[in-house]
């Protein structure tokens, strides 16, 4: 059985590497823009969608980092952590500091790990607290969500049937979007958008190229992630950022794939807005879909008027630019090697290395100093 402290502390190391992986999305995003690479939509969301694996397959970095060691092909003394390293600069004189001060601010992540699984102390029954409830709350939420994307497929025609995809009718739903579950794939389209079978072509064709780019399988990721990141502002902006690239994506390959006029599929999406404002509801639980328009508002996130115009904007601008697979490998296996180094430095250090020993020593003799210091008599 995996021991809870190991959980605990894969599950920080995961929030970490998030934020710090993010970190290096922004400068990538960055670098493409002055590479005249800014409405290169698809290479973005690849280059997103990678670099969020790598965060998910990060135990595999750890793994093959301890396998090394293990081949003995890299001195056991090796370290890359970055506690290691600041211990090794301290030794070295690099900089001052008090070594039990040092010592406190090493083995603060311990201490709070320790304070979370024991509830020792008021801080950590709080954050205990804290994390329990809203994990409960958001699975709660999620399915929710689930049952009611069920109902709604459940109440739903079938119209047309193209061996695992089944395109259906629905009254209820005022949004074409797509979903799926783990045999069939689903596209529910509007009941009252047959009359216009203009903009049936391109609800059915935006929706057909999110299947093609699995889309959907990303959003049903990224939800079963809410109550695990639930309090994590990076994920929020993280998962905003998929589903803006994911649009303005879908729109570009859209438009190019079945050259539809462009005047008339912004007359769409703001039709579709239009209808989707017209709610019965005014609360509304997200659902697991990948939707022709997404009407509800996140947290961290633009509003749905700010993505809709970015939309028609990049549709007006007409700027297809070539999504170069030569430049997404480029960006990706630098960046994956940095995601690589940054799993290994956020690591738990060996608290038996040498320069742990001499750090511990150095604090034995500071207090052994202080202590004497102390109880020496003052000289008259």
């Amino acid at each position: 059985m995996i021991p809870t402290s190991a959980v605990l502390d894969a599950y920080l190391n995961f929030n970490i590497l998030l934020a710090f992986v993010f970190g290096l999305w922004i400068v990538a995003r960055f670098a493409l823009d002055r590479m005249g690479m800014k409405h290169a939509y698809v290479t973005q969301l690849r280059l997103l969608n990678g670099l969020f694996l790598a965060v998910a397959l990060s135990p595999v970095f750890v793994l093959c980092y301890g396998l090394i060691f293990k081949t003995g092909v890299v001195s056991p003394d090796f370290s890359m952590t970055i506690s290691d390293i600041i211990v090794a600069q301290y030794l070295q004189g690099r900089f001052e500091m008090n070594p039990s001060q040092l010592e406190a601010v090493l083995g603060f992540r311990n201490s709070m790990t320790s304070d979370l699984i024991n509830f020792d102390s008021q801080l950590g029954i709080i954050v205990s607290a804290f994390l329990i409830s809203g994990m409960a709350f958001f699975t709660t939420r999620l399915a929710i969500s689930f049952h009611r994307l069920h109902k709604i497929i459940d109440s739903s025609f079938a119209w047309r049937r193209f061996g695992n995809l089944h395109l259906l009718l629905s009254d209820t739903t005022r949004v074409p979007f797509s979903t799926r579950t783990l045999r069939r794939r689903y596209v529910v389209i509007p009941s009252n958008m047959l009359a216009e079978s203009e903009d049936l072509k391109i609800a059915l064709g935006h929706e057909l190229q999110h299947l093609r780019q699995s889309d959907i399988e990303w959003e049903i990721a990224l939800e079963f992630l809410k109550p695990i990141f639930f309090w994590n502002p990076v994920y929020y902006i993280w998962k905003r950022q998929v589903e803006q690239l994911r649009e303005l994506s879908c729109d570009q390959q859209v438009i190019a794939r079945n050259h539809y006029d462009v005047e008339a599929y912004c007359r769409c999406l703001l039709r579709v807005c239009q209808n989707s404002l017209r709610r019965d509801h005014l609360f509304s639980v997200s659902l697991p879909k990948v939707a022709l328009f997404k009407p509800d508002r996140s947290m961290f996130g633009r509003t749905p008027a700010i993505l809709l115009r970015d939309r028609l904007v990049s549709l007006c601008e007409g700027s297809v630019e070539r999504n170069r697979k030569s430049a997404l490998v480029c960006f990706m296996v630098p960046l994956i090697a940095m995601v690589g180094v940054a799993t290994i430095a956020i690591q738990k250090p060996n608290d038996w290395s040498q320069d742990r020993i001499m750090l511990s020593t150095i604090i034995n003799l500071d207090r052994l100093a202080m202590r004497n210091s102390l109880a020496t008599p003052p000289s008259r």
